[in-house]
């Protein structure tokens, strides 16, 4: 029956592709997504309204109550895999030691289940794979997974697990960050959650923060380390416009903004405006100028006129 379910998923996805005469159809199309769009998208991984962006393998139920109940290997693949991942990658696992990844896992569907004793279990089908390339100079590619659950409210009888601005259902949308989470509130990074799995939609800091190469697993330095997580905090904070560090955010999606890191793998194209701040793992050092014109920042920090990219992680811009 779950394969079944699963297979519906795939059913209706591949009916939005034959016997259309729109002359726009040709318009929906599964391909992979860059900026504006990964810089500007979606936000947030969820399905039926309940949040999916933390996933423990386990079963253990994430913060909005939705847990993972099961795994459905694509058809025709039998040896009973289990869902995993390696590094920043979704893989399939079985007991002899086999293993599939990327296209590999196209057909493949999650089933997860929503709080209530009598809720049945929601399949997310991943449609397609893609690669997508880091904004780092030197990264490599980064995965990214076009995820859908059939919702026969909608339109189209499913909808993408990210949610805002997508317009194109088929988008591959979600990127995935292994054995860390995030906590929206504190805008802080969990760290060390071994059997946790975070789904970055396009658009959301821990979905940039991973095409920056600041991934708990990417090769930042080039010799095999990743960024640390005092690293991957002050680049939350700085998409997030965390001015003062508590968690509140001082900007809004599609709102442009320059940056460049200490280390130069990232740096944005000009032209450059006004100097906005230096970023620290505890927020802004110093603030020049808000990224929002009429941001009231709560909290007093100095010029930035004694302070250097060498004092922190981070130095944003405006935009000219």
């Amino acid at each position: 029956m779950t394969r079944g379910t699963g297979q519906l998923c795939i059913a209706l996805v591949a009916a939005l592709f034959v016997g259309c005469d729109d002359p726009e159809a040709e318009d929906i199309e599964l391909r992979p997504y860059h900026c504006p769009i990964w810089q500007c998208g979606f936000n947030a991984a969820e399905v039926n309204g309940r949040s999916i962006r933390e996933l423990n393998l386990d079963g253990e139920p994430n913060e909005d109550g939705v847990r993972i109940v099961g795994f459905v290997a694509p058809a025709g693949l039998l040896g009973n895999y289990k869902l995993d991942f390696d590094g920043d990658e979704l893989v399939a696992r079985n007991a002899r030691g086999a293993v599939l990844r990327g296209h590999q896992l196209i057909g493949a569907t999650i089933l997860v289940k929503k709080p209530g004793l009598l809720s049945l279990p929601l399949p997310i089908t991943i449609v397609d794979y893609q690669e997508i390339d880091a904004w780092a100079a030197g990264a490599g590619a980064v995965p990214a997974y076009a995820m859908l659950y059939l919702d026969l409210d909608s339109l189209l009888g499913v909808r993408n697990v990210c949610n805002g601005d997508l317009l194109d259902v088929l988008a591959t949308a979600a990127t995935v960050i292994g054995g860390e989470t995030y906590d929206l509130d504190d805008k802080t990074v969990q760290p060390g959650r071994d059997r946790w799995l975070t789904i970055a939609c396009a658009g959301s800091a821990a979905a940039k923060m991973r095409l920056m190469n600041y991934g708990p697993h990417g090769d930042f330095d080039g010799e095999g380390h990743p960024a640390s997580a005092a690293q991957r905090q002050a680049t939350l904070k700085m998409i997030t416009a965390d001015y003062c560090g508590d968690g509140d955010s001082y900007t809004h999606n599609h709102t442009s903004l320059r940056w460049e890191n200490s280390s130069g793998t990232v740096v944005s194209p000009g032209p450059w405006g006004l100097p906005e701040a230096i970023w620290g793992p505890g927020g802004a050092l110093c603030l020049d100028a808000t990224r929002l014109a009429d941001a009231d920042v709560a909290c007093a920090l100095p010029a930035c006129d004694e302070f250097s990219l060498d004092d922190g992680e981070w130095a944003t811009f405006l935009p000219d």
